[in-house]
Order: structure tokens, then sequence, then C-alpha cells
């Protein structure tokens, strides 16, 4: 596969991954229970979906850029923390409003600084 490709997919993966965060804080903040939704299933597979092509994508790219998989640099390890943020912050936004209302801000900060990481390699 061509590195145009994985950055594809990687981008399309960031697309699904704010689309289901995004539904599901909504969703939260406007009132909705988790046991109450009735898309919450789709939610989190797309979400799934998401982080899986954003791994694969990435550690793809990782190969095109001479980047060791043994040796990684500072700012691909924070990338895949900020990943595992992503992964785990979905459950919290499906719980209580507030949470919700805090992560609708959070998450599109943790994208920047993980976009910031990408194009800038500070570390």
């Amino acid at each position: 596969m061509s590195y145009e490709a994985y950055k594809l997919i990687h981008i399309f993966g960031m697309y699904l991954l704010f689309l289901s965060l995004g539904g599901v804080t909504l969703y939260t903040i406007n009132g909705g229970k988790k046991s109450e939704n009735k898309f919450k299933t789709v939610a989190a597979i797309t979400h799934g979906v998401a982080l899986i092509l954003l791994l694969v994508a990435g550690f793809g790219l990782m190969k095109f850029r001479g980047i060791s998989h043994s040796a990684m640099p500072v700012w691909v390890i924070l990338k895949i923390v900020i990943w595992l943020a992503f992964g785990g912050l979905l459950a919290l936004a499906s719980k209580k409003e507030k949470f919700a209302k805090i992560l609708w801000f959070v998450f599109p900060l943790l994208g920047l600084f993980a976009a910031y990481l990408a194009f800038y390699q500070p570390f």
C-alpha cells in the first residue's frame, strides 16, 4: 500500500472517530441516557473501527517514514497515548452530562495536539 493510501485511511479514521465522539457527547449533553440510546451500538462500532483504522494506518505511515517500532520517538508515543485516551473517553462521555460537557471541548483539543505532534514532531 502507498504512503498516500495510509494517509487517506488515517484521515478517514479521524473523521469516523470525531463523528462517533461528537454524536455520543451531544446525545449525553442533551440529557440522553446510555440505556435509551437506540444508536449506541452503531456509535460504538464506528468508534472501534475508527480506532483500528487510526492504529493500522499510523503504523503504516511510520514504516514509510522509516520510524522503527522498537525505537519510537516521544511524539509517536504521545500519539499512542492520545489514541488510548480517545478509546476510553467514549465511555465517560456517554455516562454523565457534566463529563460530556467538558469532553466536548477536550476532544478537539486532543485532536489538535495529535495533529501538532504529527506535523511538527517536536520530541
